[in-house]
């Protein structure tokens, strides 16, 4: 979102530029595969990447693995939004369509949290032109391991 108007997005505040700093200045994967924090609000975080050839498999759509990635990724980051340092338990993650176009992005939203666990549901959705596809659908568990700071 460089050059984004942040205004209502939450991008300016100290939870995402936490978030930001440990999130994907800290991991190299993050770093590499080119996600971005879309939007931040306590308990509800989205995030995107651009939809490159190299992200996707044979028939031309989004490889599944960077689906799940979206998906465990928002999860994690919504749930660490309200508890700290999180890791993903588990995840169950329903594929509804195929994945194609320039964009997709992901919204993780926090159903409970508690002390040792967050549970979190995720929606991955495509971007082909104007055009917004739900592709795919999580339920996860993100464990717990540090406070927030």
């Amino acid at each position: 979102m460089s050059g984004a108007d942040l205004t209502g997005s939450g991008l300016d505040s100290e939870g995402a530029r936490l978030l930001t700093r440990l999130g994907l200045e800290g991991s190299a994967y993050s770093r590499w595969i080119g996600v971005r924090l879309r939007s931040f609000k306590e308990g509800t975080v989205e995030i995107e990447l651009d939809l490159r050839t190299d992200l996707t498999q044979h028939h031309g759509q989004a490889h599944g693995a960077v689906i799940g990635y979206l998906a465990d990724t928002v999860s994690a980051w919504a749930a660490a939004s309200l508890t700290g340092d999180v890791v993903t338990a588990e995840y169950k993650l329903n594929f509804l369509t195929a994945a194609r176009g320039e964009l997709l992005w992901a919204r993780g939203e926090v159903l409970r949290a508690g002390k040792q666990q967050v549970i979190v549901r995720s929606d991955v959705y495509a971007v082909s032109g104007a055009q917004d596809t739900h592709v795919a659908t999580a339920l996860a568990t993100i464990a717990v391991i540090g406070t927030r700071s």
